[in-house]
């Protein structure tokens, strides 16, 4: 591996030295500021290749060296997605704008890299609204979302399935830990504070983040690993030298960024502490819930001459939980922190790689005891920790304007340890009335290691103006499960029918291998079990109207093999030790499916007023001893509306709305028996608690350097059930015995706020 990486610093030192633009093609041109930073997206008929450039740049940026090498050939730039600048032909002086904008509407606007050939993405806080974004910064900040947190607004978009509690969610169908997160190219486990109780908050900073991609079915070869989706997130760019430092109901913050060495280096560096802790003692004085959390991120990077750029990134967060009452104590820490350095760079100008080296580790440590009421009580002493070295490479090769080959390797090493002893005793619980008592006794001690390997290869191909298909295969394996290597094929297709549609098609196997710290050892599992296996097929139709009003309809269809045996609480998962819990169950389904289909409306998010829509139909369901069952989180039916209007550049006001179907629940059976009750769970997911409706109201008011936010979470006051807490029975002048669920409603209002100084 050593060797490898000096190959790749010779490489990119090699392509470092000072570059002579005059006599060389426009695009080779273009291809050198790409790899110093610049986001470019281009079309062959717009920078043909047969352009020249004349004469030697004097400007020494690259954002102005791109301007004044476009001025000779009548180009100019235009903000374009994620970040990006559109290059396209400059206005006459003679000719209307929109004249021009109407005939230059090409079927496939961009250079053939940046065609999104995939359905189901959604791109998310950029700096500059495009077609292609979904919601971009400022559409973020305007939403109301607990805490800032990048998160909750993913939860809004169509097919997600949020509970008021947790930031984590389910992405049509899949288990919350299906999804795939990657920060500017390394990948980041379970990336979430409170990770005992719900997840609630993840450790990454909204504000320090400079783009998000979404994608939630049939994404392409390079993505592999988690089978229903992909947060990829890419940090902040610095272009100027500010602070900013913010407070809010939940945490505090300070995010610095910069620029040094005359524009070649640049800095960003972000830091929060949240104090849930002191907002849970406001709501109830007497709380015994201490949760305490921090976390960093930051990156240092430099450019290597003309076509290389290298930087050094750090994640950390930290979590401590006590919690000491009468029935109870517990006690837990985590620590999760990751290094890695990222080159990137065009070795010569039709190739473009990058190298991602970096290192992770996680710790656990998680003690307690509790005693309900002689009811059930248990102890448990947990000790884990896990340390990931993983040598990323990704390479994108333009064989010609109409072909481009993607190919890639990741190699890793990990190793992992478990040391659990936990036992607990149910003596009785109110849907196992009349069972004997149950023990349950669990220990670990375990030091698996092993390594991981990766490659993939897809070649995308303009086979006319209006059709694009890519097509490519992955293949993955892993030493420390059963299973030999997985291989992934996928197939993408787009079709642009005209100049305002497009049709997107996908076809894709997705592997699911355990990761080496995903053992249930809680559970009393001991053995890494195979890879599951998803099959993704999606289609979807986009269509730009008159007056700015965007829509897309998806249709999807996901099917699970080999579904790994699931340990979940039927029903609460809100507490310490849930393994040990009477409600605790394994599901082993010998299949799994969802299928549905998403709506989305949009309107023009620059006009004074606007709003978007959307809609889902699901059905989410395991195949367990031949019947279809519905999973915990499966909402048949689901909406979110949102309603903004902005009042010139100081105030802002901003409704969303949430509404679903209720989820699935276990019923209760009980009768008498000896003149005592006796009761069992009931069939699996055979009723649904009441639909959940939502109304959030937040307002915004921005001075020159300072930000101002009031949100209102819940404003209706609706009364949510949430979960079944307990059951009360009757039994009636025939001996029937009916039992009657005891609910738990979501909280009430909850007002937030924050202040945002910028200097």
């Amino acid at each position: 591996m050593k060797k490898a990486i000096a190959v790749f610093f010779i490489l990119i030192a090699t392509a470092a030295h000072a570059t002579t633009y005059a006599g060389r093609p426009l695009v080779a041109a273009l291809r050198d500021l790409q790899s110093r930073g610049l986001k470019l997206i281009y079309s062959d008929d717009v920078v043909r290749p047969d352009m020249m450039v004349s004469r030697e740049p004097r400007e020494t940026q690259p954002r102005r060296i791109l301007d004044e090498l476009l001025r000779e050939h009548d180009l100019r730039v235009e903000p374009g997605p994620r970040d990006t600048l559109l290059i396209v032909r400059a206005v006459p002086a003679a000719t209307s704008v929109a004249t021009v904008a109407k005939r230059e509407t090409p079927h496939m606007p961009v250079a053939l890299a940046e065609i999104v050939v995939t359905p189901s993405r959604f791109t998310m806080l950029t700096d500059a609204p495009a077609g292609g974004t979904f919601l971009d910064r400022e559409d973020v900040r305007r939403l109301p979302h607990l805490a800032d947190d990048v998160y909750r607004a993913v939860g809004r978009l169509p097919g997600a399935a949020t509970t008021d509690v947790s930031a984590r969610f389910h992405l049509r169908g899949g288990v919350q830990d299906e999804v795939l997160v990657l920060v500017d190219g390394a990948e980041i486990h379970d990336p979430f504070h409170v990770k005992d109780l719900y997840r609630a908050f993840s450790t990454i900073d909204a504000e320090a983040v400079g783009s998000v991609d979404i994608l939630s079915g049939g994404y392409p070869v390079e993505y592999g690993g988690r089978m229903s989706g992909v947060v990829d997130i890419a940090t902040l760019a610095p272009q100027e030298t500010r602070t900013e430092a913010g407070i809010g109901l939940l945490n505090t913050r300070v995010l610095s960024q910069g620029t040094f060495g005359q524009g070649r280096g640049a800095w960003l560096l972000s830091a929060r502490r949240g104090y849930l802790r002191e907002v849970l003692q406001l709501i109830d004085s007497s709380n015994q819930l201490d949760p305490r959390y921090y976390d960093l991120l930051g990156k240092v990077q430099w450019m290597l001459g003309t076509r290389g750029v290298a930087s050094a990134h750090v994640l950390a967060a930290r979590d401590r939980l006590h919690f000491r009452e009468d029935t109870g104590h517990a006690q837990s820490n985590h620590a999760d922190e990751y290094f890695w350095i990222n080159l990137r760079g065009s070795v010569f100008p039709r190739l473009f790689a990058q190298s991602v080296l970096s290192l992770g580790t996680l710790s656990k440590d998680r003690t307690g005891a509790y005693d309900e009421f002689g009811s059930q009580r248990g102890m448990l002493d947990e000790r884990r920790s896990t340390r990931i070295v993983s040598w990323k490479n990704d390479l994108t090769f333009d064989v010609t304007p109409r072909d481009s080959l993607r190919f890639g390797a990741t190699a890793t090493s990990t190793r992992a340890r478990y040391d659990y002893e936990g036992s607990a005793r149910v003596t009785r619980s109110w849907f196992e009335l009349g069972a004997p008592p149950r023990d349950a006794i669990r220990s670990a001690h375990l030091r698996p290691d092993g390594r991981e390997l990766s490659a993939y290869v897809a070649d995308r191909v303009r086979l006319s103006d209006r059709l694009v298909v890519e097509a490519g295969v992955r293949a993955q394996s892993e030493s420390w499960t059963p299973d030999g290597v997985h291989l992934d094929p996928r197939v993408h297709v787009a079709w642009a029918p005209g100049a305002s549609t497009a049709v997107r098609v996908a076809w894709a196997v997705v592997h699911q291998p355990q990761r080496i710290d995903e053992l249930q050892v809680e559970d009393g599992v001991t053995a890494f079990d195979e890879a599951q296996e998803s099959v993704h097929r999606v289609i979807g139709i986009e269509h730009h109207f008159a007056r700015g009003v965007d829509t897309r309809l998806e249709v999807y269809d996901k099917s699970i093999r080999h579904v790994l045996p699931r340990f979940e609480n039927v029903y609460d998962n809100l507490v310490l030790f849930p393994e040990f819990r009477p409600d605790r169950m394994r599901i082993a389904p010998s299949r799994s499916h969802a299928r549905g289909a998403e709506l989305l409306v949009r309107s023009d998010a620059s006009r004074p007023l606007s709003a978007w829509f959307s809609y889902s139909l699901a059905n989410v369901t395991d195949e367990i001893d031949g019947r279809d069952v519905a999973r915990a989180w499966d909402q048949r039916h689901a909406a979110t509306f949102t309603l903004n209007y902005h009042r010139g550049a100081a105030w802002n006001f901003n409704v969303a709305g949430t509404w679903h179907t209720g989820w699935p629940t276990t019923p209760i059976l009980a009768h008498l028996s000896n003149g005592s009750i006796v009761s069992t769970l009931g069939p699996r997911s055979a009723a649904r608690l009441p639909a959940y409706r939502r109304v959030d109201l937040r307002a915004t008011r921005s001075f020159r350097h300072i930000d101002l936010f009031l949100e209102l979470f819940n404003v209706l006051n609706q009364s949510n059930v949430t979960r079944v807490e307990s059951f009360n029975f009757d039994v009636d002048r025939n001996g029937n015995v009916n039992p009657h669920p005891v609910t738990e409603s979501a909280i009430g209002v909850i007002p937030s706020f924050g202040v945002t100084w910028r200097f």
